[in-house]
């Protein structure tokens, strides 16, 4: 079965560069039509085929890189050892980790999972702003904000009778 080859509109003509999610830069080397699309990871030189909605959004993945290669650089936080960098997953179980003396630190890839995770949930924390839990608190600014209070209290409660 032969695909017919269409025109690329302007943003898929080739060698028009798309970058990705996980995987970096790819590049376009053929294109045939919406569903398919032949692009070149430039990081590695795969080549795949990709439809032009996911290319564009930037959900290509590179099923040649195992998953657990896009942690490595990544820095985490630890108690014990300060700050740690990823250097290498060796297998699917274990991470080398690299402190800031540049002593290798040899991990479970539980155990970074859940330092990963830890780590998320405090920059969340810091990065929060406080937000206000009341209406009054809300509107606690001047004079005008605080009659439209008192209008909107005594609308409810008239509210129905």
């Amino acid at each position: 079965m032969l695909i017919k080859k269409m025109d690329a509109p302007h943003d898929m003509q080739i060698g028009a560069r798309f970058e990705t999610q996980k995987h970096g830069y790819v590049t376009v080397v053929e294109y045939y039509n919406t569903h398919t699309v032949i692009v070149a990871f430039e990081n590695t030189g795969n080549i795949r085929s990709i439809t032009a909605a996911k290319l564009r959004s930037g959900q290509v993945l590179d099923r040649s890189v195992p998953p657990q290669s896009s942690i490595v650089g990544e820095k985490i936080e630890s108690v014990k050892h300060g700050t740690l960098t990823i250097v290498q997953v060796e297998s699917e179980n274990i991470v080398v980790l690299e402190n800031d003396k540049g002593e290798q630190v040899r991990m479970i890839m539980a155990a970074v999972q859940k330092l990963r995770d830890s780590g998320d949930a405090v920059n969340a924390d810091q990065q929060s702003v406080k937000l206000p839990t009341s209406l009054t608190a809300l509107t606690k600014r001047s004079k005008k904000t605080k009659d439209v209070n008192s209008l909107l209290k005594k609308m409810l409660s008239d509210y129905g009778k």
